[in-house]
């Protein structure tokens, strides 16, 4: 229900802001892409969906695992998590501050922690339950979704994530909003 839910929500998303939209669910301790929208530009651009990134290197990981049950979320954050980056941000002491501030905020970012040049921003999916289903995020050029200029970009995720979880039946006041 994720992936057929997102498409209206996705497309939308990469629209409002001009970047790659991506929805990605967790597997063990990766993320898998399941839906991808290209950015509406003319760029060359390459199809993500089966990608798997490690949770810690991307926003949609982040977004996630903030989200989880406190034990769940111990458990991936006690694991090795190695560098794919110079940026990659590793280890329990990093990685449990951002987290609480990625639950605090709704959003989560990564700049240049995956890949060289690219940065993502992310915020959780909801199903009905009030479990977290997902993520739903964009990604582009790390100098587009960073600092001051990014605000409104947040502010677009955040909006699109929640409508998402709605069509999936979370309620409002829910930690989907």
């Amino acid at each position: 229900p994720l992936r057929g839910r997102s498409l209206f929500w996705t497309d939308a998303l990469a629209n409002r802001t001009r970047q790659s939209a991506r929805v990605g669910v967790l597997h063990g301790d990766h993320v898998i892409v399941v839906h991808h929208v290209f950015r509406p530009d003319d760029t060359v651009q390459v199809l993500e969906v089966g990608a798997s990134i490690p949770w810690h290197a991307c926003a949609l990981g982040k977004a996630i695992v903030a989200h989880l049950p406190a034990g769940i979320r111990d458990a991936l954050l006690d694991r090795e998590h190695g560098r794919l980056t110079g940026s990659t941000v590793t280890g329990r002491a990093a990685l449990a501050p951002a987290l609480a501030a990625v639950a605090a905020d709704g959003v989560a970012t990564d700049d240049q922690e995956a890949i060289v040049g690219e940065g993502g921003l992310a915020a959780p999916v909801f199903d009905g339950a009030g479990r977290v289903a997902g993520g739903l995020g964009i990604t582009g050029p790390a100098e587009r979704l960073t600092g001051r200029s990014a605000t409104a970009l947040h502010t677009a995720v955040r909006e699109c994530a929640r409508g998402l979880s709605r069509d999936l039946g979370a309620r409002r006041g829910s930690p989907a909003g």
